[in-house]
């Protein structure tokens, strides 16, 4: 077999749908796609309007609306996540005007049924359904970005940015004394990324932290200098009663070598999942893991979800050698920071990761990031990232870097990006963007461009660990055969 051999060669697809398998069986068991009306805002032109007050109140003139628009003026509002049963097919006709919001609610959904599940901080969730609540499953993605809930009373939003923390970054062969150069800043280097030289300053106050950032960017030893920024978790993924489709890989028999994907996320719960007999130990950036009994981790999430696009490139046998190496980069904390991510990406390099994922971004790229990233790529590290869940066609790193495939998502006819998914030249591949996960016999829905990132993942495995293609011509593969619906042949 040559290099030159395509995705659909190599794979002996006879149609693509082949690496899709699970969009189009599994998925299709419970979800449909629900894609609002291209161009559509809350307040439509013409005599149509739907208006949610935030005096409480809602003034509302609709005709033969279908429920999918209805229903996504709703969630373009913010007040609630809202999960539909599949196939709701009906139109809306009502008007009313300055009604409170609760019979606003039963005027507008009197076709089918609703409740309203409170969920401290956070939005309630309203699930819209008509056979039972249970199959109310496919969540309606706001298709605008949403401006911030100011906190309780006069409190400041927090900033992104790490207070009084800076990461350094020194030039190879640079000559600084690190420990000298932090005491004359009158900086604790409080963590650092071995084998890079790069550093994670502590400040006693923000006066000092800018005064040494001007004094750092003016060193010539010093390769970049920048702040320490937070990350917060993703979204939690919802209960769902409906069975899940199977997952039949087993472990290869034979002990020996195979491809690894590195997991940067939090933690993956090996007991009570179905992917603990693929996982290698555990790597933990940030302490003893946040590991709940009656939860999920979005970790684990991602690793099952590694295994069905592994499972969807095999061919004769569901039998694998492909590990997945998770690593932590949350442990018990609310958020994560750049720098741990940064971190556990070279930790999960040294450990011998082939592939890593990575569920998050920033619309600026981040020099950290595209340090360790690069440092990664020229070991031959394929690394694949989210290329975000708000359609705003804008660049979003670390997917738009260079070294990095970016990954959106597909709906469910796998013909068309997702609404919610954005796009654009950065990106170069698309895959299902939802997914299913099973943990302690309680079955969990969710969507987003990082099931499709780690569904690649799993792909891009399959297809070196059983070809014997090199990780990195395995990129051109995936960007050829799996790239976004309308961007050429």
């Amino acid at each position: 077999m040559t290099k030159s051999k395509t995705l659909r060669e190599v794979v002996d697809l006879r149609s693509f749908p082949r690496l899709m398998k699970w969009a189009t069986i599994a998925l299709g068991l419970f979800i449909a796609a629900m894609t609002p009306v291209a161009n559509e805002t809350i307040t439509p032109p013409g005599d149509d309007r739907l208006e949610w007050r935030d005096d409480g109140t809602a003034s509302v003139q609709i005709e033969q609306w279908p429920l999918e628009k209805v229903l996504q003026s709703l969630s373009d509002q913010g007040r609630w996540e809202i999960l539909v049963e599949p196939d709701l097919q009906l139109k809306v006709t009502t008007r009313f005007k300055d009604l409170k919001h609760p019979e606003a609610l039963r005027r507008l959904l009197s076709e089918v049924n609703f409740a309203i599940i409170p969920a401290p901080g956070s939005p309630s969730k309203m699930l819209v359904y008509k056979t039972s609540s249970t199959r109310a499953v496919v969540r309606i993605i706001p298709t605008r970005r949403l401006p911030k809930r100011q906190p309780d009373g006069d409190k400041e939003e927090d900033s992104p940015k790490i207070p009084n923390e800076l990461i350094v970054t020194l030039k190879p062969n640079s000559g600084i004394d690190i420990a000298e150069l932090a005491k004359k800043l009158g900086a604790e280097i409080v963590d650092e990324i071995d084998g890079l030289d790069i550093y994670r300053l502590r400040f006693e106050n923000e006066q000092q932290t800018e005064k040494a950032q001007t004094l750092l960017e003016q060193n010539k030893g010093v390769a970049s200098v920048d702040n320490n920024f937070g990350i917060t978790p993703p979204d939690r993924l919802s209960p769902v009663g409906l069975k899940p489709p199977p997952l039949n890989l087993r472990p290869a028999s034979a002990d020996k070598d195979g491809i690894v994907i590195g997991l940067i996320d939090s933690s993956v719960q090996r007991q009570g999942s179905r992917v603990g007999d693929f996982l290698l130990p555990e790597i933990s950036m940030a302490g003893e893991a946040a590991n709940h009994p009656d939860q999920v981790n979005h970790g684990t999430s991602m690793a099952e979800t590694i295994l069905r696009g592994l499972s969807a490139s095999l061919e004769d046998t569901q039998e694998t050698s492909v590990r997945i190496l998770p690593v932590d980069v949350y442990g018990q904390s609310e958020n994560t920071s750049t720098f741990a991510v940064a971190r556990g990406v070279q930790a999960a390099i040294e450990a011998g990761a082939d592939i890593i994922t990575l569920s998050l971004g920033s619309d600026q790229q981040n020099p950290l990031m595209q340090s360790v990233i690069q440092a990664g790529t020229r070991e031959g590290v394929l690394f694949l990232a989210a290329a975000g869940n708000e359609p705003t066609g804008l660049p979003v790193y670390p997917a738009a870097q260079a070294e990095v495939v970016g990954v959106t998502a597909l709906n469910l006819s796998g013909r068309d990006v997702a609404n919610y998914a954005n796009t654009g030249n950065f990106v170069e591949a698309a895959a299902p963007g939802a997914g299913v996960t099973v943990f302690n016999n309680q079955t969990y829905f969710g969507t987003g461009t990082s099931f499709s990132t780690a569904y690649v993942a799993g792909v891009a495995a399959g297809i070196s660990s059983t070809k014997g293609i090199p990780v990195p011509e395995v990129r051109r593969l995936i960007a050829s055969e799996m790239k976004p619906p309308g961007t050429g042949p």
